[in-house]
């Protein structure tokens, strides 16, 4: 009896994968991923495949909205494919896929998202490449949880970050190994990650959209926090200088934040750097006894990007400040190092 061959879903978002040039514009949808697939040889032997365009957007318009849609469709296909495959642009596609972390949680097989920097129509294009190695990961990978596969790595989605605008090596995996490399075969390094059981996913359909980044700088006038709180603003990651030390030679900073908490507008505070782990008043003890004085919240080793996706989430959820932080400062999908361990590590950053 023959081999029930995996059988994958890859669905379609837009970006330069599912792109071709039109009167030497390169048009946002015009390669379904069915072509895609047909230029993968024998890849029809090994898997049942099945493709949906669902939307057609260049990753820089990508807008929540259409985060909460994919998720949605993702969840309610899961129980007829033994993988699922994302293509989008390269630009945005750490924000989707941690962002599918957050929104579908305890999952139980892969879901891969890959994309490309060059068209499919051209010779030297890495969809093909890329696609065919995504491919592999959902349907033999023992991986249960949002990756990015890109230049034979697999990487966590929420640990994946854009690093290079021009080369086909894109895409790297910050403070943490790769999951895995894919070849012809999958070769895994020695990092913790969510396996493939019998769980039941989970769907969450709501995200806070009112909430904003700010990266502060030398000078970075905290005048931008009173007027994002006077707009509503419900949530804001701060990324603080070097490893999330926030400019504060006056008290207009803590002043500041303050107003920002008088107005029920939840402040995070990230790290500018890529790896360790963060809280500035490890670095600048007198900051220690200015924060108790407001209500800040550390992102620790969390990437700003994806603090801010979780901040979204966590306000889809409540709002009230001691359960935000608690949701904050907690590991869902391997985003955090959690906060015992964080107190174990952070001489480190010193």
């Amino acid at each position: 009896m023959a081999k029930r061959k995996p059988k994958l879903l890859v669905i379609g978002t837009g970006g330069t994968i599912g792109s071709k040039p039109v009167e030497n514009v390169l048009k946002i949808g015009e390669v379904p991923q069915e072509e895609i697939i047909k230029i993968i040889p024998r890849i029809s032997n090994i898997f049942e495949i099945e493709t949906s365009n669902l939307f057609r957007v260049d990753s820089s318009d990508i807008r929540p909205e259409n985060w909460l849609t994919l998720a949605n469709f993702i969840y309610y296909k899961l129980k007829e494919y033994d993988g699922i495959v994302v293509t989008s642009g390269t630009n945005t596609m750490a924000y989707m896929a941690s962002a599918i972390a957050f929104l579908i949680q305890n999952l139980n097989k892969p879901i891969v998202f890959t994309g490309a920097v060059v068209d499919p129509t051209q010779i030297n294009t890495d969809a093909r490449r890329n696609m065919r190695e995504a491919i592999m990961c959902a349907g033999n990978s023992n991986i249960a949880e949002p990756v990015i596969v890109s230049y034979e790595k697999i990487i966590r989605a929420t640990k994946a970050r854009k690093v290079n605008a021009s080369e086909y090596d894109a895409f790297e995996s910050v403070g943490e190994e790769p999951i895995a490399k894919v070849e012809r075969f999958i070769y895994y390094n020695n990092i913790k990650f969510r396996k493939k059981s019998n769980s039941q996913p989970k769907l969450y359909s709501k995200l806070e959209t009112n909430v904003g980044i700010f990266k502060t700088y030398p000078g970075f006038d905290p005048r931008r926090i009173i007027e994002a709180a006077d707009s509503g603003v419900k949530g804001m990651v701060l990324e603080g200088v070097g490893i999330g030390n926030l400019p504060m030679p006056d008290n207009r900073m803590e002043e500041a934040i303050k107003y920002a908490n008088s107005r029920n507008a939840i402040v995070v505070v990230s790290s500018a750097c890529t790896m360790g782990t963060y809280w500035s008043e490890i670095y600048r003890p007198e900051l220690g006894y200015r924060f108790e004085n407001i209500k800040v919240i550390p992102a620790y080793d969390m990437l700003t990007e994806v603090a801010y996706i979780k901040l979204m989430w966590v306000l889809g959820i409540t709002q009230d400040f001691a359960e935000v932080k608690k949701m904050m400062q907690k590991n869902y999908c391997g985003e955090i190092t959690e906060i015992k361990e964080n107190k174990q590590k952070i001489g480190v950053v010193i």
